[in-house]
């Protein structure tokens, strides 16, 4: 598969697609208007699981009915909570989670990520995920002049690098606030 490194959507998918087995429990930790969330559940084929989060009432609405459109599998639970309670919903091991950082896209609120919540919710993720596992963070730096970001690479800098190794990839000679991507791949078992 051809893939344009240049585009972050669809490097992103391709990373999914790359990361993922099909019969496992994944988040999509923001889910926004359900797009990764759709693309999540036709890449497991059915076979994993899909838990998708989101604080506004209008993302769960939209990415239910993405879903319900276009998802060929049902193969998925909508919650409208926040993904720093991923541990209230989620009992098992992990092996893909994502996050969309910023505002849910050609919305009226202007709720959005924020840094204290991201990185809670890592966390509660890390300690979850399995071995070998992967978490995707797209992040932009356009809607909070990259506080949220520059949070979220001050923490990833600072893991263990002999149970975590973490990629940075952005486009770097483009200044219109191109999205940056973190990937983080757990390489041993945590206690």
């Amino acid at each position: 598969m051809s893939v344009n490194i240049y585009n972050i959507v669809q490097y992103y998918h391709f990373l999914i697609s790359e990361f993922l087995t099909e019969d496992s429990i994944n988040i999509d930790c923001t889910c926004g208007n359900g797009n990764d969330s759709l693309y999540l559940c036709n890449a497991m084929k059915g076979k994993g699981f899909l838990y998708a989060f989101d604080v506004q009432e209008e993302a769960i609405k939209k990415t239910q009915k993405l879903l319900l459109k276009s998802s060929k599998f049902n193969n998925y639970k909508v919650i409208h909570d926040s993904h720093v309670n991923v541990d209230r919903y989620i009992l098992k091991k992990v092996q893909l989670a994502v996050f969309n950082l910023g505002y849910l896209p050609e919305s009226k609120s202007d709720i959005s990520t924020n840094p204290d919540t991201t990185i809670f919710a890592l966390e509660k993720i890390l300690k979850i995920l399995k071995l070998k596992g992967y978490i995707l963070i797209t992040a932009y730096t356009g809607h909070d002049k990259g506080l949220e970001r520059n949070a979220l690479f001050d923490y990833l800098e600072k893991l263990d690098d002999k149970l975590f190794k973490v990629v940075n990839h952005r486009i770097i000679n483009i200044n219109n606030y191109t999205p940056e991507l973190f990937i983080i791949h757990k390489m041993h078992e945590t206690d």
